[in-house]
């Protein structure tokens, strides 16, 4: 049994991946990559953000348009169910739109 609604899974769902000490390599930049572990997401912004709080850091939005490209929202089995947790599978490819934002915090 699931919380959401069966409606849910047809919407539309940005979701974040924050990392930290990192650095998106121009090669990825380029042709995208793929990551080899399942890969962890969250539909929350400020909890991105607070995983990727480095000098270094990488944060990507992901645009999902269903379920059928996006992981399943695991919140429910997580010991920090706030998270908001996305789960894509091992595997999953990543290409870049050629969009980057370079943001500085602080001084």
């Amino acid at each position: 049994r699931t919380s959401k609604s069966s409606g849910d899974a047809e919407q539309a769902l940005e979701l974040y991946r924050g990392m930290k000490n990192v650095k998106a390599t121009k090669r990825f930049l380029e042709i995208g990559g793929t990551e080899l572990a399942p890969m962890s997401t969250t539909s929350s912004l400020s909890v991105a953000m607070r995983y990727s709080a480095s000098t270094d850091s990488v944060l990507l939005r992901i645009l999902t348009d269903s379920f059928i490209s996006r992981g399943p929202d695991i919140s429910f089995l997580s010991a920090f169910p706030e998270e908001q947790e996305y789960l894509f599978p091992p595997l999953t490819f990543l290409l870049p739109t050629g969009y980057v934002e370079k943001v500085s915090l602080g001084g």
